[in-house]
């Protein structure tokens, strides 16, 4: 559990945009030995879940 922590914790730096320089030289490192796969498939449900929230924050404030 605490390498998918990480993925989540790389994946969440990223969309937000910040991040130290050593976070980002150990998540090449774990990809390098696990593959780009973990960290697609946490990017791709972050993306989906960001955009039903933006969804609907929006049909709430059209709704009022």
């Amino acid at each position: 559990m605490k390498g998918l922590g990480q993925v989540f914790k790389a994946v969440t730096s990223a969309m937000i945009g910040i991040g130290k320089k050593e976070d980002l030289i150990k998540d090449f490192e774990r990809s390098e030995k696990q593959g780009p796969w973990p960290y697609i498939i946490v990017g791709l449900i972050m993306t989906i879940v960001f955009i039903v929230i933006v969804m609907t924050v929006v049909k709430f404030a059209i709704a009022t």
